[in-house]
Protein backbone atom coordinates (compact mmCIF):
# COMPACT_ATOMS: atom_id res chain seq x y z
CA UNK A 1 0.00 0.00 0.00
CA UNK A 2 1.29 3.35 -1.06
CA UNK A 3 2.17 6.01 1.96
CA UNK A 4 -0.15 8.31 0.27
CA UNK A 5 -3.39 5.53 0.54
CA UNK A 6 -2.43 5.00 4.24
CA UNK A 7 -2.70 8.30 5.18
CA UNK A 8 -5.47 8.08 3.61
CA UNK A 9 -7.29 5.33 5.18
CA UNK A 10 -7.85 3.37 1.77
CA UNK A 11 -8.70 -0.43 2.50
CA UNK A 12 -8.31 -0.34 6.11
CA UNK A 13 -10.64 -0.71 9.43
CA UNK A 14 -10.40 2.82 10.09
CA UNK A 15 -9.97 5.95 8.14
CA UNK A 16 -6.59 7.44 8.18
CA UNK A 17 -4.89 10.05 9.18
CA UNK A 18 -5.52 12.24 5.91
CA UNK A 19 -9.00 11.20 4.90
CA UNK A 20 -9.92 14.08 5.41
CA UNK A 21 -7.78 15.85 2.15
CA UNK A 22 -7.16 18.99 3.90
CA UNK A 23 -11.55 19.83 4.44
CA UNK A 24 -13.31 19.73 7.85
CA UNK A 25 -16.84 18.56 8.08
CA UNK A 26 -18.99 20.00 6.54
CA UNK A 27 -22.53 18.36 7.30
CA UNK A 28 -23.99 20.00 3.66
CA UNK A 29 -21.23 17.83 1.96
CA UNK A 30 -22.27 15.18 3.68
CA UNK A 31 -25.97 15.35 3.07
CA UNK A 32 -25.01 15.44 -0.74
CA UNK A 33 -23.17 11.95 -0.15
CA UNK A 34 -26.55 10.15 1.67
CA UNK A 35 -29.06 11.79 -0.93
CA UNK A 36 -26.81 10.33 -3.81
CA UNK A 37 -26.40 6.63 -2.61
CA UNK A 38 -28.56 4.49 -4.13
CA UNK A 39 -30.75 1.71 -2.57
CA UNK A 40 -30.18 -1.82 -3.93
CA UNK A 41 -33.76 -2.44 -3.22
CA UNK A 42 -33.46 -5.00 -0.51
CA UNK A 43 -34.10 -4.79 3.15
CA UNK A 44 -35.30 -1.89 4.74
CA UNK A 45 -32.20 0.45 2.99
CA UNK A 46 -29.30 -0.71 4.80
CA UNK A 47 -28.00 -1.67 2.09
CA UNK A 48 -26.41 0.77 -0.52
CA UNK A 49 -24.35 1.32 -3.35
CA UNK A 50 -22.08 4.49 -3.95
CA UNK A 51 -19.85 5.62 -7.17
CA UNK A 52 -17.60 8.34 -7.20
CA UNK A 53 -18.59 8.82 -10.55
CA UNK A 54 -22.10 9.46 -9.24
CA UNK A 55 -21.51 12.04 -6.77
CA UNK A 56 -19.39 13.89 -8.92
CA UNK A 57 -21.27 13.91 -11.96
CA UNK A 58 -24.75 14.95 -9.67
CA UNK A 59 -23.52 16.80 -7.01
CA UNK A 60 -21.96 20.19 -6.48
CA UNK A 61 -19.14 18.56 -4.31
CA UNK A 62 -15.15 19.12 -6.31
CA UNK A 63 -12.89 16.30 -7.74
CA UNK A 64 -11.22 16.17 -4.32
CA UNK A 65 -14.17 16.58 -2.09
CA UNK A 66 -15.74 13.56 -3.93
CA UNK A 67 -13.15 11.56 -1.95
CA UNK A 68 -13.01 13.34 1.07
CA UNK A 69 -16.38 13.41 2.05
CA UNK A 70 -17.42 9.72 1.54
CA UNK A 71 -14.69 9.38 4.11
CA UNK A 72 -15.97 11.77 6.24
CA UNK A 73 -19.23 10.01 6.08
CA UNK A 74 -17.71 6.50 7.51
CA UNK A 75 -15.95 8.46 9.94
CA UNK A 76 -18.93 9.96 11.47
CA UNK A 77 -21.11 6.34 11.51
CA UNK A 78 -23.88 7.39 8.85
CA UNK A 79 -22.06 4.89 6.57
CA UNK A 80 -19.35 1.76 7.17
CA UNK A 81 -15.94 0.85 5.36
CA UNK A 82 -18.07 -0.82 2.54
CA UNK A 83 -19.69 2.49 1.79
CA UNK A 84 -23.24 1.29 2.71
CA UNK A 85 -25.79 2.80 6.04
CA UNK A 86 -25.23 1.81 9.52
CA UNK A 87 -28.51 1.65 11.85
CA UNK A 88 -27.37 5.18 12.75
CA UNK A 89 -27.02 6.09 8.87
CA UNK A 90 -30.76 4.98 7.97
CA UNK A 91 -31.93 6.64 10.83
CA UNK A 92 -30.34 10.17 9.98
CA UNK A 93 -31.57 9.64 6.40
CA UNK A 94 -35.52 9.50 7.75
CA UNK A 95 -34.94 11.31 10.62
CA UNK A 96 -32.42 14.20 10.43
CA UNK A 97 -30.86 14.46 6.83
CA UNK A 98 -29.14 17.84 7.80
CA UNK A 99 -27.52 16.45 10.59
CA UNK A 100 -28.24 19.38 12.93
CA UNK A 101 -30.15 17.35 15.58
CA UNK A 102 -28.15 17.24 19.08
CA UNK A 103 -28.38 13.94 19.26
CA UNK A 104 -27.49 13.26 15.96
CA UNK A 105 -24.14 15.88 16.63
CA UNK A 106 -22.90 13.85 19.19
CA UNK A 107 -23.12 10.38 18.21
CA UNK A 108 -21.15 11.53 15.36
CA UNK A 109 -18.75 13.09 17.51
CA UNK A 110 -18.63 9.94 19.38
CA UNK A 111 -17.99 7.82 16.40
CA UNK A 112 -15.28 10.17 15.04
CA UNK A 113 -13.97 9.76 18.67
CA UNK A 114 -14.18 6.64 19.60
CA UNK A 115 -10.97 4.17 20.78
CA UNK A 116 -12.31 1.44 17.84
CA UNK A 117 -13.05 3.62 15.61
CA UNK A 118 -14.26 4.68 12.71
CA UNK A 119 -12.34 7.74 12.78
CA UNK A 120 -8.76 7.99 12.72
CA UNK A 121 -6.56 6.51 15.78
CA UNK A 122 -5.17 10.71 16.63
CA UNK A 123 -9.11 11.74 16.97
CA UNK A 124 -9.60 9.62 20.14
CA UNK A 125 -6.42 10.50 21.80
CA UNK A 126 -6.81 14.06 21.36
CA UNK A 127 -10.28 14.17 22.13
CA UNK A 128 -9.53 12.10 25.49
CA UNK A 129 -6.51 14.18 26.15
CA UNK A 130 -7.07 17.61 25.37
CA UNK A 131 -11.02 18.12 25.69
CA UNK A 132 -11.17 18.90 29.19
CA UNK A 133 -13.43 22.24 30.29
CA UNK A 134 -11.16 25.07 30.45
CA UNK A 135 -8.16 23.97 28.95
CA UNK A 136 -6.40 25.62 26.17
CA UNK A 137 -3.98 24.82 23.39
CA UNK A 138 -3.16 26.22 20.13
CA UNK A 139 -2.95 24.63 16.28
CA UNK A 140 0.95 24.24 16.31
CA UNK A 141 0.03 21.59 19.73
CA UNK A 142 -2.52 19.97 18.07
CA UNK A 143 0.09 19.92 14.76
CA UNK A 144 2.59 18.01 17.40
CA UNK A 145 0.14 15.83 19.41
CA UNK A 146 -0.60 14.54 15.61
CA UNK A 147 2.46 13.63 14.20
CA UNK A 148 3.73 12.40 17.72
CA UNK A 149 0.87 10.00 17.98
CA UNK A 150 1.29 8.98 13.78
CA UNK A 151 5.34 8.36 14.63
CA UNK A 152 4.43 6.44 17.55
CA UNK A 153 1.98 4.16 15.66
CA UNK A 154 4.08 3.85 12.43
CA UNK A 155 7.40 3.99 13.45
CA UNK A 156 7.97 7.19 11.18
CA UNK A 157 7.69 10.77 10.89
CA UNK A 158 4.84 12.95 9.59
CA UNK A 159 5.60 15.47 6.97
CA UNK A 160 4.75 19.18 8.63
CA UNK A 161 2.44 19.38 6.05
CA UNK A 162 0.14 16.66 6.88
CA UNK A 163 -0.10 17.50 10.34
CA UNK A 164 -0.29 20.83 9.68
CA UNK A 165 -3.24 20.09 7.51
CA UNK A 166 -5.17 17.06 9.52
CA UNK A 167 -5.04 19.41 13.25
CA UNK A 168 -6.88 22.00 10.86
CA UNK A 169 -9.44 19.98 9.51
CA UNK A 170 -9.70 18.85 13.94
CA UNK A 171 -10.37 22.05 14.77
CA UNK A 172 -12.66 23.47 12.06
CA UNK A 173 -14.77 20.23 12.44
CA UNK A 174 -15.45 21.61 16.34
CA UNK A 175 -14.86 25.47 15.62
CA UNK A 176 -17.39 25.79 12.39
CA UNK A 177 -21.20 25.82 12.61
CA UNK A 178 -22.00 24.17 9.61
CA UNK A 179 -19.67 21.07 11.67
CA UNK A 180 -19.73 20.27 14.71
CA UNK A 181 -19.50 23.52 16.18
CA UNK A 182 -23.29 23.69 17.29
CA UNK A 183 -21.99 21.41 20.17
CA UNK A 184 -20.31 24.06 22.06
CA UNK A 185 -17.44 21.78 22.45
CA UNK A 186 -14.30 24.17 21.19
CA UNK A 187 -14.34 28.10 20.06
CA UNK A 188 -11.32 29.98 19.02
CA UNK A 189 -9.99 32.77 21.38
CA UNK A 190 -7.50 34.23 19.01
CA UNK A 191 -5.32 33.59 16.32
CA UNK A 192 -4.70 29.79 15.98
CA UNK A 193 -5.51 29.54 19.58
CA UNK A 194 -8.70 27.50 21.51
CA UNK A 195 -10.88 26.96 24.43
CA UNK A 196 -12.52 24.47 25.63
CA UNK A 197 -16.09 25.07 26.24
CA UNK A 198 -18.51 23.90 29.29
CA UNK A 199 -21.04 21.94 27.02
CA UNK A 200 -24.71 21.01 27.58
CA UNK A 201 -25.54 17.85 29.21
CA UNK A 202 -25.45 15.33 25.80
CA UNK A 203 -29.63 13.46 25.16
CA UNK A 204 -29.50 10.74 27.10
CA UNK A 205 -30.60 8.12 24.34
CA UNK A 206 -27.59 9.78 22.23
CA UNK A 207 -24.98 7.95 25.20
CA UNK A 208 -27.03 5.02 25.25
CA UNK A 209 -26.67 4.69 21.65
CA UNK A 210 -22.97 4.86 22.25
CA UNK A 211 -23.33 2.41 25.44
CA UNK A 212 -24.30 0.00 22.46
CA UNK A 213 -21.80 0.51 20.14
CA UNK A 214 -18.75 0.91 22.82
CA UNK A 215 -19.80 -2.67 24.47
CA UNK A 216 -20.50 -4.37 21.19
CA UNK A 217 -17.07 -2.60 20.08
CA UNK A 218 -14.73 -3.94 23.10
CA UNK A 219 -16.89 -6.28 24.93
CA UNK A 220 -18.72 -8.74 22.10
CA UNK A 221 -18.95 -11.64 24.18
CA UNK A 222 -19.53 -10.56 27.76
CA UNK A 223 -22.82 -9.87 29.30
CA UNK A 224 -21.49 -8.45 32.22
CA UNK A 225 -18.69 -5.85 32.69
CA UNK A 226 -17.32 -3.36 35.25
CA UNK A 227 -18.84 0.06 35.90
CA UNK A 228 -15.30 1.70 35.29
CA UNK A 229 -14.73 0.10 32.09
CA UNK A 230 -17.45 2.46 30.93
CA UNK A 231 -15.44 5.19 32.46
CA UNK A 232 -12.25 4.86 32.37
CA UNK A 233 -10.01 7.67 30.42
CA UNK A 234 -10.49 6.84 27.01
CA UNK A 235 -14.12 5.75 27.78
CA UNK A 236 -17.84 7.00 27.54
CA UNK A 237 -17.37 9.26 29.82
CA UNK A 238 -14.51 11.48 28.25
CA UNK A 239 -15.88 11.13 25.23
CA UNK A 240 -19.12 13.16 26.18
CA UNK A 241 -16.86 15.20 28.26
CA UNK A 242 -19.42 14.03 31.29
CA UNK A 243 -18.64 13.13 34.95
CA UNK A 244 -19.16 9.73 36.12
CA UNK A 245 -21.84 10.39 37.91
CA UNK A 246 -23.71 11.52 35.05
CA UNK A 247 -23.04 8.86 32.80
CA UNK A 248 -24.20 7.07 35.82
CA UNK A 249 -27.34 8.77 36.06
CA UNK A 250 -27.49 7.94 32.42
CA UNK A 251 -27.40 4.25 33.00
CA UNK A 252 -30.20 4.45 35.48
CA UNK A 253 -32.57 6.03 32.62
CA UNK A 254 -31.46 2.66 30.82
CA UNK A 255 -32.04 0.52 33.61
CA UNK A 256 -34.99 2.15 33.86
CA UNK A 257 -35.78 1.21 30.20
CA UNK A 258 -34.60 -2.30 30.97
CA UNK A 259 -31.84 -1.63 28.32
CA UNK A 260 -29.15 -2.43 31.43
CA UNK A 261 -28.76 -3.61 34.93
CA UNK A 262 -26.25 -2.09 37.39
CA UNK A 263 -25.19 -4.21 40.50
CA UNK A 264 -23.82 -1.82 43.15
CA UNK A 265 -23.46 -4.23 46.21
CA UNK A 266 -20.34 -3.78 46.66
CA UNK A 267 -17.21 -2.62 44.33
CA UNK A 268 -16.39 -3.28 41.05
CA UNK A 269 -19.49 -1.88 40.69
CA UNK A 270 -20.82 -4.32 37.60
CA UNK A 271 -23.06 -3.07 34.27
CA UNK A 272 -25.13 -5.93 32.73
CA UNK A 273 -26.04 -5.76 29.46
CA UNK A 274 -29.57 -7.00 28.78
CA UNK A 275 -31.18 -5.49 25.27
CA UNK A 276 -28.53 -4.85 22.07
CA UNK A 277 -31.59 -3.63 19.92
CA UNK A 278 -30.17 -0.76 18.40
CA UNK A 279 -33.43 -0.09 16.80
CA UNK A 280 -35.28 0.67 20.12
CA UNK A 281 -32.51 3.02 21.28
CA UNK A 282 -32.85 5.33 17.89
CA UNK A 283 -36.46 5.40 18.26
CA UNK A 284 -36.47 7.09 21.79
CA UNK A 285 -33.83 8.89 20.59
CA UNK A 286 -35.62 10.89 17.43
CA UNK A 287 -38.98 10.32 18.85
CA UNK A 288 -38.73 14.09 20.63
CA UNK A 289 -34.81 15.63 19.67
CA UNK A 290 -34.90 18.77 18.76
CA UNK A 291 -32.35 20.77 16.77
CA UNK A 292 -29.02 22.30 17.82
Amino acid sequence: MAENDELAGIDATRLGLTFHRTFYLKRAAVKQVIELIENDGEDDGEKAKIRRKDIRGNSQLGTIQVEAFPRWAWGIGILDQNKQFTTFGRYVRIHDTSMDQLSTLWLMHYHLSAPHGPGPTFWNQIVCSRFRSGDEFTQSEIEQDIAEIYSKEKGKPLSPGSAKSTANAFLETYVKSDGLGNLGILEEIGDNHYRVMETDIPPVWAVAAAVLDYWQANFPNQVTVNLNSLTSESGLASLFMISRSRLDMILGEMRDAGVVELFRVAPPYQVALLNSDMEMIFQRMYSHEPSA
